[in-house]
């Protein structure tokens, strides 16, 4: 079992942006993500500084809100 961390609606959103814009195959340049989302492990950076959602970010996800 994964621990849920608890997300404000604006972490939330950016995970949903984030999942959207990789769905989609869009830059994910324009979104900003928090430094939560990061050292929790949910959200990392591509080789040129671009977030994407990480495996565990997508299982948050699927944890629902």
């Amino acid at each position: 079992m994964i621990k849920k961390i608890q997300l404000n609606d604006e972490q939330w959103r950016t995970l949903l942006a984030l999942l959207e814009a990789q769905a989609r195959r869009c830059s994910t340049d324009v979104i900003n993500v928090s430094g939560r989302l990061r050292s929790n492990g949910l959200v990392e950076s591509d080789r040129k500084g671009r977030p994407f959602l990480t495996e565990q970010g997508l299982r948050r996800l699927s944890q629902g809100r």
